[in-house]
């Protein structure tokens, strides 16, 4: 007895020289190769209890519950082990980020502050500056990273101070009307129709917003070189005749379109229900014969703000044209242009579209809201 007791003790002995020679090389390992992962690690002195109890004949399910740690990762440290003889954590494999986290954030501020347009121009930035030499596909999927995405850049009119605060005013004063009460509204505009489209699509690198964000937005301002202008309105019942605006259109001629389209509108679809005209604040919309035009004729025009085409759902009815008219083939003046309009009418007429403009009229509380959201700014409307 006293002789297998000696031989259980110098077993044991052997047994702890050979794990503490093994915890020694492994932790020479662990200071020549530190590891880059990032992940629930478990302690040191646990691994070590892990493979003494795994000596001691301990099972794999035993051992875990001894030691709380998952049975999946008990059997890896032990595999680890057996294996490498080590159970640190090891070098990753495969190469090297050439991008570390900080110099990815500097790339992204790059990008975001406007120095470049595109991932390719950061790629010859960094190089140039010595920061990383780097592909433009790894400029790009480095921005990805850090939470960038390329996004179209949007055309919107230039908003002051006194515009901002009259949206807001208008957004307040019309944020508890409901469907019913906005179909009431005719919506008017005039817009240009050129034979291709005339919007450069501009990407800018920044990060998703739920509201717009303003970094994608292109102030613009009105004029510019025009291939025909039209009028037309649109109301619940759907989009209305299109009028061919030619040349200069004065108070006295617009006075003559409202005449000899609009009243024939209302007098067909509205008798003697309720409604409201609604058009922008041109300069020829608000002369005093245009005023005395609605008075006499005792009709009532909304107060609208200004440089606010977000909030005419018109605006959207123009998109479906135009697209309809580029797919035609491309006038080379404006008579053939004013006929491939004329011939895109139907489709302007289908229920399709009417059913479109409707919803339209759905969205009008939404985008009162959203302009009191943005104080008054740009929404994504």
């Amino acid at each position: 007895m006293a002789q297998n007791g000696s031989h259980d003790r110098n077993d044991q002995i052997c047994f702890f020289s050979s794990f503490h020679r093994h915890l020694t090389f492994s932790k020479h390992i662990a200071m020549v190769t530190k590891s880059t992962r990032l992940y629930n690690r478990v302690g040191g002195s646990t691994r070590v209890r892990i493979v003494a109890l795994r000596e001691q004949q301990f099972s794999l399910a035993a051992i875990a519950k001894k030691t709380k740690v998952k049975k999946i990762t008990v059997q890896a440290i032990l595999t680890k082990w057996n294996r490498l003889d080590t159970i640190q954590d090891l070098p990753k494999r495969g190469r090297p980020r050439k991008v570390d986290d900080r110099t990815g954030k500097r790339l992204a501020r790059i990008m975001q502050k406007g120095e470049v347009e595109s991932a390719s121009q950061l790629a010859m930035v960094a190089a140039a500056h010595d920061i990383a030499h780097i592909s433009p596909s790894t400029a790009n999927r480095v921005l990805h990273q850090q939470g960038l995405v390329a996004m179209h850049m949007i055309n919107k009119p230039m908003l002051t101070r006194e515009h901002v605060r009259k949206r807001l005013e208008f957004a307040r004063a019309h944020r508890d009307w409901t469907v019913e009460q906005w179909k009431q509204v005719i919506f008017s505009d005039e817009t240009v129709i050129t034979a291709r489209s005339s919007h450069e699509h501009k990407i800018k690198w920044t990060k998703p917003t739920r509201k717009l964000n303003r970094k994608l937005v292109i102030p613009t301002v009105q004029g510019g070189g025009v291939a025909i202008m039209v009028w037309g309105c649109i109301s619940q019942y759907g989009f209305h005749d299109l009028v061919l605006l030619e040349g200069r259109v004065d108070a006295i001629g617009y006075i003559e379109v409202l005449q000899r389209y609009l009243v024939p509108i209302v007098s067909q679809y509205f008798c003697n229900r309720p409604w409201i005209f609604q058009q922008d604040n041109a300069t020829t919309h608000t002369a005093h014969g245009v005023v005395d035009f609605f008075f006499s004729n005792n009709m009532e025009v909304m107060k609208w703000p200004a440089h606010s085409p977000d909030l005419n759902i018109i605006e959207h009815m123009w998109h479906y044209l135009k697209e309809r008219v580029r797919q035609k083939s491309p006038a080379s003046n404006k008579q053939d242009l004013w006929l491939n309009v004329q011939s895109v009418m139907d489709y302007m007429w289908s229920e399709e579209m009417t059913q479109k403009i409707s919803d339209l009229y759905e969205s009008l509380p939404n985008r009162m809201q959203a302009v009191i959201d943005a104080r008054g700014g740009y929404t994504r409307y």
